[in-house]
């Protein structure tokens, strides 16, 4: 009696399991997009697309200007807890 093949070995590492990512930025040319960032100025905390992404990857609805008004008058530690207290809502 013929064998037939043996199940199909993948390869280690971690598999793309989600959509494709969004290009943030793009609007500005690398070199433009590099100064920014060193300046922090494309983070989470300081620009909305960014901490809307960011609130949606964590199950945030973020709707309407009200949450990123009471997020933006917050220093930066305050921040990193306001983000921590929603997602455990």
């Amino acid at each position: 009696m013929a064998k037939g093949k043996g199940k199909k070995v993948s390869s280690g590492g971690p598999h793309k399991k989600h959509g494709p990512k969004k290009k943030l930025f793009h609007c500005w040319d690398s070199t433009m997009r590099l100064h920014l960032a060193k300046a922090s100025l494309l983070c989470k905390y300081t620009n909305k697309e960014s901490w809307e992404q960011s609130c949606n990857a964590k199950g945030i609805r973020a709707e309407g200007d009200s949450l990123w008004k009471e997020f933006v008058a917050l220093d930066l530690n305050s921040k990193k807890v306001w983000f921590k207290n929603h997602t455990k809502n």
